[in-house]
């Protein structure tokens, strides 16, 4: 991976993982399935699991790939909400480019049980 953006915080005071390793999960997880989408979702909600058995855990990764020419504005807003206990629930979110131009927008969701 060459280039990493965290583009939130974890939006409660209780979180599964420090912020640092859930980068670290999720960035290993992608380069470990060769960057697919699908096996890198089941890897990183397999090593969260490993990592919290006292959250559930929700987890979207989204691969954009501009890597085919630079002739236009890429531009995606993506917003989640939920409804849930803010001082035990929360979700974070960050991107990550593998490659020149392909990007992973990687969401994290936990829930509290």
């Amino acid at each position: 991976m060459t280039s990493v953006q965290v583009t939130s915080t974890p939006s409660s005071d209780e979180f599964p993982v420090a912020p640092e390793k859930l980068i670290a999960i999720t960035e290993t997880s992608l380069k470990d399935t060769s960057n697919d989408p699908e096996a890198g979702t089941a890897s990183i909600l397999a090593e969260l699991g490993k990592a919290s058995s006292v959250h559930k855990f929700v987890v979207s990764v989204t691969r954009v790939d501009a890597s085919r020419g630079s002739d236009f504005d890429l531009d995606i807003d993506s917003h989640v909400g939920g409804s849930w206990n803010k001082a035990k629930d929360g979700m974070f979110s960050h991107s990550i480019e593998s490659s020149a131009g392909v990007h992973y927008l990687v969401t994290v969701v936990w829930i509290s049980i």
